[in-house]
């Protein structure tokens, strides 16, 4: 934790919250007592559905307050709307007894949010809606609620993934992803769900808005649900590699840190967020297969092994291919598992694939695995540092590594990305000895 970043943080949000919402005092001051109304019962809403909030990853939370908040903002587009909110978000804060910096840091985020959604909403050419008509709405005032409504959470969203991404000290991009993307079909849906809303609110009143918002807690059920499933296939397959680890302590979070290096590339060679999941996923899993009893005393033993240990050792990703294909969610990740020892000259096993009929995601679980392995302590050498894994990639690019990707590795964008430490050197990992291998790169 970086307590004085985090505090600098919060600060900087309850500026912007106020700096926002004081313009959008100026700008439109005009607000009528029944605005004021609409804008008071919606936040109602708002707090019962505050009341209904779900986990999301890096100690992240959600709700659909966002749906009522972006009705505000269609029927009382002034300060009041602001207000109205702030009121809410300290409600909850006080009500659940938070620390004063997160409760602070929360009902900042949340009046920043909306008094920039609303500015936006402005901007567009949004006006108050009257709905004194049926429920109809225009292509510009379309534009306008969904603006503001994305305007409202790129600003929660970026907010809220900064200030986790200090506290626990990780990329707030990975955070936004992991919070953001899985929930981005809700975002689209809840636009044009907030206008009804808002509609129902004023032309029928509280009672009948409520038999609408039903759904809208329906909707928050059905995404708890899957960001649910979601954590805990991730929280699974975590304790899967730590139960072989655990037989294993020198090697010791290696699939952890091969999945992020994995990542990190995968995302450097421009693939898609999903293509980008996938990889991690494979590279997480690429040494399942060693949790067969077969490979217990070799990997346990200490010293170099024998022949026929080392080609006992190589049938462990066609064991883990065949463990991973057992599921059929990891059925597009059986062959990367099995072919994360492939060479790019066909050298390699279990199949001696080369060139790109091996599957890409193998290669880059490769490039992934190697930095690992040269970065660790082993029996017969100590831990290399930044320059030696950067030789290595030169010295067996084409050969060991397909040199398309070799490439973008190497270049200062990836690179800096997988050895971030200012000085240049990563510290070895001291750990207890287990067997080694051969001197090839590739490890076991």
């Amino acid at each position: 934790m970086q307590p004085r970043r985090v505090s600098w943080f919060v600060a900087s949000t309850c500026v912007v919250a106020i700096a926002s919402s004081a313009a959008l005092a100026l700008l439109f001051p005009e607000v009528t007592r029944s605005q004021a109304n609409v804008a008071i019962g919606l936040a109602g809403f708002a707090l019962l559905a505050e009341g209904f909030t779900y986990r999301l990853p890096h100690s992240g939370g959600g709700s659909v307050a966002l749906i009522p908040f972006i009705a505000i903002v269609v029927v009382c587009p002034h300060w009041i709307g602001v207000a109205a909110v702030f009121g809410v978000t300290t409600a909850v804060e006080v009500a659940r007894r938070r620390p004063l910096i997160k409760g602070v840091f929360n009902t900042a985020q949340a009046t920043a949010a909306l008094a920039l959604a609303i500015l936006t909403y402005r901007v567009v050419g949004g006006q108050a809606a009257m709905f004194d008509g049926p429920l109809t709405i225009t292509i510009e005032h379309a534009a306008a609620v969904l603006a503001s409504a994305l305007t409202f959470v790129l600003v929660n969203t970026v907010a809220v993934s900064g200030v986790i991404a200090m506290t626990e000290a990780v990329p707030m991009w990975h955070v936004w992803r992991a919070n953001t993307l899985g929930t981005l079909a809700y975002y689209v849906f809840a636009a044009p769900f907030a206008y009804l809303l808002a509609w129902f609110y004023v032309r029928s009143g509280p009672i009948a808005a409520a038999f609408v918002a039903v759904p809208m807690l329906g909707v928050r059920q059905l995404y708890k649900t899957t960001l649910q499933l979601q954590q805990t296939s991730r929280e699974l397959l975590e304790l899967m590699v730590k139960a072989i680890e655990a037989r294993d302590p020198y090697t010791s979070g290696h699939s952890r840190r091969v999945a992020d290096a994995a990542t990190i590339i995968a995302r450097g060679i421009g693939l898609s967020a999903r293509e980008v999941e996938r990889v991690r996923v494979a590279a997480l899993l690429h040494d399942i297969g060693k949790i067969d009893e077969i490979y217990a005393p070799i990997l346990q033993k200490e010293g170099k092994l024998t022949a026929e240990e080392w080609a006992i050792m190589k049938t462990h990703p066609i064991k883990g291919a065949e463990l991973v294909s057992t599921l059929t969610d990891l059925r597009d990740i059986v062959a990367p598992v099995r072919h994360h020892h492939e060479h790019w000259n066909g050298r390699g096993y279990p199949d001696g694939l080369s060139g790109d009929s091996i599957p890409l995601a193998a290669r880059i679980i490769t490039f992934a695995d190697t930095i690992d392995a040269l970065l660790t302590d082993r029996p017969y050498r100590r831990a290399l540092g930044e320059a030696d894994v950067r030789s290595e990639f030169v010295k067996n690019c084409g050969t060991q590594f397909d040199p398309t990707i070799c490439g973008q590795v190497l270049s200062p964008q990836v690179w800096s990305e997988l050895f971030p430490d200012p000085l240049g050197e990563r510290r070895a990992r001291v750990v207890q000895p287990t067997p080694s291998g051969q001197r090839a790169i590739a490890t076991t």
